[in-house]
C-alpha cells in the first residue's frame, strides 16, 4: 500500500508587494495550519518523508505541521521546485517517480495541483479542496507508478473551526 497526504498551502497575504514564491502566510493562515496539524496529530498517521513546493506560503505551512507533529521528522523535509505546479500535471509525475522503498509521504502544494489530483484520483467529485485541506489517499499498489483510484479521506478547516 502506499499512502499520499497531500496539503494545500494555508491562506497567503496579499498585503506585501512581492513575488508568488514569495507571498507569506496571512494570519487565518497560521491560524488554520495550527488547527489543522493538530487534526493530523490526532490521526497517529507514519509519514516517512515531507515534500515541499518552494513558494514561501507552501514552506511556512509545511514549518507549522513539523513543528506541531512530533512524529514527523524535520531532518526528512525536502523542498522541490517541481512541485511549484499550478496545473497538477507536475505533481502527478513528481508522486509517480517517488522512489518505491516509500510507503508514506506528505505534500504541501497549490491550489490546481491539489484539486486537479484530487479530482483524478479519488471516487470524489465536484469537491473544491479549500486552503489548508488535508487528503489522505491510500492506494493498493506496490510501485508509485501504478496509482490510480484510490481511496480518500479529506480534512478541512471549515469543519474544526
Amino acid at each position: 500500500m502506499k499512502r499520499i497526504i497531500l496539503i494545500r498551502h494555508a491562506k497567503s497575504s496579499w498585503e506585501y508587494n512581492v513575488s508568488d514564491l514569495k507571498r507569506p502566510l496571512s494570519n487565518t493562515g497560521y491560524s488554520d495550519a495550527q488547527i489543522m496539524s493538530g487534526i493530523f496529530n490526532n490521526l497517529n498517521i507514519n509519514v516517512e518523508t515531507i515534500f515541499s513546493s518552494p513558494a514561501i506560503r507552501t514552506v511556512q505551512t509545511a514549518q507549522v505541521f513539523l513543528n506541531n507533529i512530533k512524529k514527523l521528522n524535520v531532518n526528512n523535509f525536502k523542498i522541490d521546485s517541481e512541485l511549484y505546479d499550478f496545473q497538477g500535471n507536475k505533481l502527478e509525475n513528481f508522486i509517480k517517480n517517488l522512489t518505491n522503498e516509500l510507503k508514506s509521504v506528505m505534500i504541501f502544494s497549490h491550489n490546481n495541483s491539489c484539486n486537479n489530483f484530487f479530482s483524478k484520483f479519488s471516487n470524489i467529485n465536484g469537491m473544491h479542496v479549500p486552503t489548508c485541506g488535508i487528503l489522505i489517499f491510500e492506494f493498493d499498489v506496490s510501485l508509485w507508478k501504478n496509482i490510480n483510484s484510490g481511496k480518500c479521506n479529506y480534512y478541512f478547516p471549515k469543519n474544526f473551526k
